[in-house]
Parts: C-alpha cells; structure tokens; sequence
C-alpha cells in the first residue's frame, strides 16, 4: 500500500502527509527532530504541526520550556472520522434545501422505446407552459407511437388549453387531421422549405426541451436548461419568421 497517497486522500497533501509520517515513527519530538527527519525548514513544519494539531492527528506536550509533538494513536482516529460522517449525514439535508434553491442545475433524462416515449408525451401534458413550440416530423411521430395514441393526446391537449406552435417538415405524408390550422385544434402550423428534412420531433415547453426520435431508434430525451431553452427559443422564432404558413 502506498501509505502517502491514502494519507492526500484524507487532506494530508503536500508536506502534511511526511512531517505526520515522522511524527508518528519517532514518538515525542521537538520541531527541530522534525526538521533533521523530514529536511524541511522550521518554519514551514511549525505551521504545518499547527494544522495537523488542529485537525486531531497529532497532540502537543511540555517537558519543561520544551514543546513536544506526538501522534494520536490512529485507532482513534477511525472514531473521529466516523464522528464526522455522522455530523456529514445530519447536515447533508440542509444543505440539499439551500442547493437546491440557489443553484441551477442542468440535467437530460433519456427514455428508450416505445413505452419510454409516451413518458415524455405524457410528462408534456403535465407541464405548466400554455404554449409549445415543435419542429416536427409528425409522421415519424404517428409511426412510433401510434395514430390512435397520437390522436387522444391531441384531444386532450386542446381540452387543456394548450396551444401548439409547429414547423412542420413536409418529409413524408400524415393524416390531415394534423395538418390543421386554427382555434379549434390550438395549433398554428408553419411549413419548412422542402429542402429541410429532418426525423423525429422537437419541442420547447416550459422551461424544458424534449426530442422525440423516428421509429428506426425509438428513443427520446428531455433537457432541464434555461440557457439552452433560451438558445432555442431564439431559433424557433427565426426559423417561425422566415418559413412560410403555405406548404412548399
């Protein structure tokens, strides 16, 4: 076992790990033992005894006007470390609360086949934003999860209230109750130029996007980022104002 590298892992880097190392071979010693044992000057092992002292690893004692050092036996060491895991422990649940208000934290979460995918189609309708934006294969949609399936999420997305913005691709035909415009469906549709192709479908809701790929890979994804969001976003209302409500 390489005693050094354990001894960094436990915060005893660099001078630490050899001035306690001769402590603990050579019983009581003065600074200056220290300083003939481990060739470093005296002013840095009085610091560095000064913290070992402080973090319990070794104790200082007095014969006369002289200051002695000697090790804490390292038995008692594994109760002090286990003290701290459990003061670790019981303070861990505070600091979450704190972390979690105060701190962003981007994630992905990926979901595989068929049943994956209508988690996330499931989890958008349970999403707080009235608006959704989508680049959109439909097709690809429709054939991953199934007309049936796609048609009542619709269905229940309108009686939600919940509106569609969608850049549809003209890839592959669809049945055209998809292709519909206008307060009865909640959707607005604006057609890409026939030269963008693209499979699965993208989408903005909230602060979270979600991709949705073809039948071929059956799998999806859902990001939680607001720096990301805001990046799309910007996308899709410039690729909204350069396409076209009439299909190519």
């Amino acid at each position: 076992m390489n005693i050094t590298k354990q001894l960094i892992k436990l915060g005893l880097n660099g001078y630490r790990s050899k001035v306690y190392l001769a402590v603990l071979a050579l019983g009581r010693v003065t600074i200056l033992e220290i300083a003939k044992e481990t060739r470093l000057k005296r002013t840095t092992i009085y610091d560095i005894v000064s913290d070992l002292v402080q973090d319990g690893y070794i104790a200082e004692a007095k014969r006369g006007k002289r200051r002695l050092f000697v090790a804490v036996d390292p038995v008692v060491l594994i109760g002090r470390f286990e003290q701290k895991l459990l003061d670790v422990k019981e303070l861990v649940p505070f600091l979450s609360q704190v972390y979690s208000k105060k701190v962003p934290r981007p994630t992905v979460r990926f979901y595989d086949g068929v049943e994956g995918c209508r988690s996330i189609m499931e989890e958008i309708l349970a999403m707080n934003g009235k608006e959704q934006l989508w680049w959109s294969q439909v097709g690809d949609l429709v054939d991953l999860l199934g007309n049936r399936y796609i048609s009542q999420w619709v269905k229940r997305r309108v009686r939600r209230g919940i509106s569609n913005r969608i850049l549809l691709t003209p890839k592959s035909d669809v049945p055209g109750e998809y292709l519909q415009s206008g307060p009865l469906h909640l959707r607005t549709i604006h057609w890409l130029p026939s030269k963008i192709i693209f499979d699965g479908v993208l989408g903005i809701i909230d602060s979270k996007a979600v991709y949705i790929s073809s039948r071929k890979e059956s799998f999806g994804f859902v990001v939680e980022s607001e720096e990301f969001i805001k990046t799309l976003r910007q996308i899709f209302e410039i690729m909204w104002h350069m396409s076209s409500d009439k299909r190519s």
